[in-house]
């Protein structure tokens, strides 16, 4: 990109180097020949101009370069040029507000407040002039001797603007997800100056606590958070802060936007009325602010309040007696360690539990995706209750320091807001194990009340007696849930770690099984290879734990995937939702099964009972796509594109399943540029480079075509399936078909699609295809 640019700008800029790399655009240093000046260069990733489109985007810059206030950035100039979006500002010596955030973690309150009054004096202008800025944060308030400077009105836009919703063609969300209001993120709000208050809150809260409000680990659990939390209080309230100003940044970040300040000089004026008010005293507007503020507690938090412990590690006597709900959710233990390496251990103890109590018969319990973007302090247990439908939380801390490990962990019946129990655990790091049983224990003792009482104290055991065995397998589980090609890798060396330390471990045996599945599904390794190893585990587990859930369905999975044996996978899944109807993965590969036999209809229903399981779970949206457009609903398969980007911009398959009704309605131009997307999103990934370099050819871009071809064909494994599609779209059915043979003779599991895939009608009717299509058993 950097040659690039520095070839296109050439005339009037010397492009010295790349100052830095966001989610939307790079930054370069340059030199402007003509008045012999630094200047700052913002060149938007291509991908999203093309999708933003140059008319549209000059049109908001020449608006905004009306913009004149000391506490504004300037815009020097903008274009387009060789596909590129640019615009271009002074160049200031200093830092960003997100760089001394990095070097100090937060500001002291009276500098923090300082700044924000700053920024909310130049936003004050630009809703004057009509400029909503969409893009407030860290990374966009530059500090130039000790103030602020707003920089990047470059994707602003007028309040009457013309484009919907801040959306590009694509369902790419302008703005930063961690910092854009809900009613941003899902497509409308954009020219409201109130999104520019909630995200100037977002900065003013992580500037004064050393933590963003929302954070989660990705846009999806972000805004997942921002929709189902009341914003949180800054608690403890910073040292200098009064009470005024931190009810008035809670205000702000107000998930409706009638509940937030009319405008930054009232969210000002707010902020400044302790400052006003004489000592001990509180001004009338600080009152009221404050009021409001305590409102959104009491409404918001309650529940909180009445649910914290009462102190002691005995059940409270009003629900001692009490059987438990039927439905609970597992939250995702704190790791209150400073040593991240550890977290496995907070990770796996509430994943295991989730795992043990879902075979309890009888009891409903959130999947562990669903309740990962909830782990955060002060949550209002209720509200987390009635989002997942549950009537009974359990949470925990973790904290190792040396070699002991205290766990803390609480019971609570929501309803009545009483703990049935909570305990507190101090043992050696090596003693995860025994704890993870004694809270088991703890569980079971509680359902003995119900029915279901005996049928938990057998279903929570952990399966081993080995503490290492156990240690090793929490870090498999923890690995394996983030699917990268490495951490697969590694996942799957842990699992045999474990299992060599104990062979009856039967958890282990399913974990290494559903792994080594994934890894031959995702072409990180030969089929041959990962399949037949993940059926051997799978069996191995089931002799050890003949209900395994998981195992059984790994066992349906390469049936369907590797042994593309349809009625077989048809009954193990069947199976597998009998051993565990929570199991939202267990509904999704079912629906896939429904999908390669057409049938579209429950696949459909399966897709809704996994999504209800897991409603943060990138995939279990994105997964919907390909399904509508096998299905030959592209109209649906585009909306459900469009939503499911607006909840997160940073998922690769949903760009590339997204690019598939993308192509098949002539939008070619746009399916490319999802598809650059989701190259870059996946790190290159041969089956993305793969599917960019057909959508290359429909273009007409052939020799772009190749080049991405070559590179696919470089790749250790060759993802041959998609490798034919290529060609196939080069014109050539010859080489397609060979390719396509080599899929067979690979055992690739996209074969099972060759009936439903879209992009291969060119070769419906050719008699070598009928006959390959036969040879797969469809």
């Amino acid at each position: 990109l950097l040659d690039r640019v520095r070839t296109s700008l050439s005339a009037q800029y010397d492009v010295l180097q790349e100052q830095g790399r966001g989610g939307m655009a790079t930054v370069f240093r340059a030199r402007d020949r003509k008045h012999d000046r630094l200047v700052a260069i913002k060149v938007l990733h291509p991908e999203l101009a093309q999708a933003v489109g140059s008319e549209r985007f000059l049109r908001e810059v020449r608006i905004t370069a009306r913009l004149n206030h000391p506490h504004i950035l300037p815009l020097l100039d903008s274009g387009s040029t060789d596909g590129l979006l640019y615009y271009v500002m002074p160049f200031v010596e200093g830092e960003s507000l997100r760089h001394r955030l990095e070097r100090d973690r937060r500001l002291p309150a009276d500098e923090g407040l300082r700044l924000l009054r700053e920024v909310a004096d130049a936003l004050a202008a630009a809703h004057a002039a009509g400029i909503v800025h969409r893009d407030i944060k860290p990374e966009n308030i530059l500090l130039q001797q000790g103030h602020a400077l707003v920089a990047d009105f470059g994707i602003a836009r007028s309040q009457h603007g013309t484009s919907a919703g801040g959306l590009t063609s694509t369902g790419v969300a302008i703005g930063t997800p961690a910092y854009m209001s809900p009613e941003q993120a899902l497509g409308g709000g954009g020219d409201d100056p109130r999104t520019d208050l909630y995200a100037l809150g977002c900065t003013a809260f992580e500037m004064l606590t050393g933590e963003p409000p929302f954070a989660a680990p990705n846009a999806m659990a972000s805004l997942n958070r921002k929709l189902t939390e009341p914003p949180p209080a800054l608690s403890p309230r910073p040292s200098g802060l009064g009470s005024g100003a931190a009810a008035a940044i809670r205000k702000a970040m107000a998930r409706e936007a009638g509940d937030r300040f009319e405008s930054v000089q009232a969210f000002v004026a707010a902020l400044d009325a302790d400052r006003a008010a004489p000592a001990g005293a509180v001004s009338s507007l600080g009152r009221r602010v404050a009021l409001a503020g305590a409102v959104v507690v009491v409404l918001a938090g309650a529940a909180w309040v009445a649910l914290r412990p009462r102190g002691g590690s005995e059940p409270a006597p009003a629900s001692a007696s009490r059987p438990l709900a039927s439905t609970m959710a597992v939250l995702p233990f704190e790791n209150l360690s400073r040593d991240t390496a550890v977290a496995f251990i907070a990770e796996g103890l509430a994943d295991e539990l989730v795992t043990s109590l879902s075979q309890v018969p009888g009891l409903r319990v959130a999947s562990r995706t669903s309740t990962a973007a909830l782990q955060r302090r002060g949550l209002d247990l209720k509200e987390v209750a009635a989002r997942l439908d549950v009537e009974t939380v359990l949470e925990g801390s973790v904290r190792v320091s040396g070699d002991r490990v205290r766990v803390s962990t609480r019971l609570v019946k929501v309803a009545d807001g009483y703990s049935i129990w909570s305990r507190s655990y101090d043992r050696s790091s090596t003693d995860v194990l025994r704890i993870q049983e004694e809270i088991a224990g703890a569980i079971a003792a509680a359902l003995q009340g119900s029915e279901n009482g005996g049928a938990a104290a057998g279903a929570l055991s952990s399966g081993t007696t080995d503490p290492e065995a156990y240690q090793l397998y929490l870090q498999a589980r923890a690995l394996r849930q983030r699917q990268t090609a490495q951490q697969l890798v590694t996942a799957v060396q842990l699992f045999k770690a474990a299992i060599e330390r104990d062979p009856g471990f039967a958890r282990a045996w399913a974990g290494l099984a559903e792994a080594s599945a994934v890894q031959g599904w995702y072409d990180f390794r030969p089929p041959r290879d990962a399949f037949p190893e993940a059926m051997a585990a799978a069996d191995s587990a089931l002799r050890l734990d003949p209900r395994n859930a998981s195992a059984e369905s790994t066992k349906a999975y390469a049936a369907l995937y590797y042994e593309w044996n349809l009625p077989k996978a048809e009954q193990a899944f069947r199976r597998a939702l009998e051993f565990d109807p929570n199991s939202a993965i267990a509904h999704q590969w079912y629906a896939n099964y429904l999908s390669v036999a057409q049938r579209w209809d429950e696949a459909e229903r399966e897709f809704d009972v996994a999504l209800r399981l897991e409603p943060t779970a990138p995939v279990r949206h994105a997964v919907a796509i390909w399904v509508q457009h096998f299905r030959g609903d592209d109209t649906r398969a585009l909306a459900t594109f469009q939503r499911v980007v607006q909840l997160d911009s940073t998922y690769a398959l949903t760009f590339q399943w997204g690019a598939k009704p993308l192509l098949a309605t002539g939008r070619v131009a746009e399916a490319v540029a999802a598809l650059e997307w989701a190259v870059t999103l996946s790190k290159r990934g041969a089956s993305f480079v793969a599917d960019l370099a057909a959508a290359k050819a429909r273009q007409g871009d052939t020799a772009a075509a190749r080049r991405l071809l070559d590179e696919v064909l470089s790749d250790p494994v060759v993802p041959a399936y998609e490798v034919a599609k290529v060609y196939l779209a080069l014109g050539d059915k010859a080489t397609a078909m060979q390719w396509l043979r080599r899929a067979f003779d690979a055992r690739t599991h996209s074969m099972v699609f060759l009936r439903i895939d879209r992009q291969l009608e060119a070769l419906r009717g050719d008699s070598a295809f009928e006959a390959l299509v036969k040879q797969v058993g469809l």
